[in-house]
């Protein structure tokens, strides 16, 4: 096995080849964090060549009740993409990414590095889009987060609740958002700054309607 990690500007390149066993695996991933730790930076690619196609999600320390090393190493703030060398291994990273979504980690499987490096680079998306109507914000969790309230495929408000059901209703049937987002979060105030600053850093300015408020 022989990988690299180097920052490039705005990401983490970590390369692996010749991955065999979950013992490697394990040795490159705390690698991978300790480079995230020393250059302060969230964002990494993954380019995985020349390996054995691993569905084994606890061969990437993911464990179904949430005990696997893998939750000590990603943060809410991180953004992982996969990337592999053939279609055995991105089918094999598409199903990691199913794994790890389910644990609520922010990890993306991708056919190349252009795709890959567009994600990493675009505004966050807390969660996956729904309608924003009434009806269906009653599906909305009643816990602490932040939400992004979307018009097509444009965000144009991050916010921040108590219960995210309840600002959500305040929002429902909004003449200028048509979708709504949002993700659990133990501290809603700094994850909504995070939110904001990303923005801020892709776009060049805040959400339109942030910037009204």
């Amino acid at each position: 096995m022989k990988f690299g990690i180097s920052l490039r500007g705005d990401h983490l390149l970590a390369s692996l080849s010749g991955r065999e066993t979950a013992g490697e695996m394990r040795e490159f991933l705390l690698a991978v964090h300790a480079a995230c730790q020393q250059h302060h930076c969230p964002r990494i690619l993954m380019s995985i060549k020349r390996s054995r196609p691993v569905f084994k999600p606890e061969d990437y320390g993911l464990a179904n009740d949430g005990s696997g090393y893998a939750n000590d190493l990603v943060t809410a703030a991180c953004q992982v993409a996969l990337v592999g060398d053939s279609a055995e291994l991105h089918a094999a990273h598409e199903y990691i990414e199913v794994c790890a979504r389910q644990q609520e980690m922010n990890v993306r499987a991708f056919r190349d590095e252009g795709e890959a490096l567009q994600w990493l680079r675009a505004a966050p998306e807390p969660g996956r889009r729904y309608r924003l109507t009434r009806i269906v914000v009653l599906g909305a969790p009643e816990d602490a987060g932040v939400y992004a309230l979307w018009n097509g495929d444009e965000v144009v408000y991050y916010g921040r609740a108590g219960s995210i059901r309840a600002r959500l209703l305040e929002h429902a049937d909004r003449p200028s958002a048509t979708h709504y987002s949002w993700e659990v979060a133990a501290d809603p105030a700094t994850r909504e700054a995070e939110l904001l600053a990303e923005h801020q850093r892709v776009y060049g300015r805040r959400p339109r309607d942030n910037n009204a408020s």
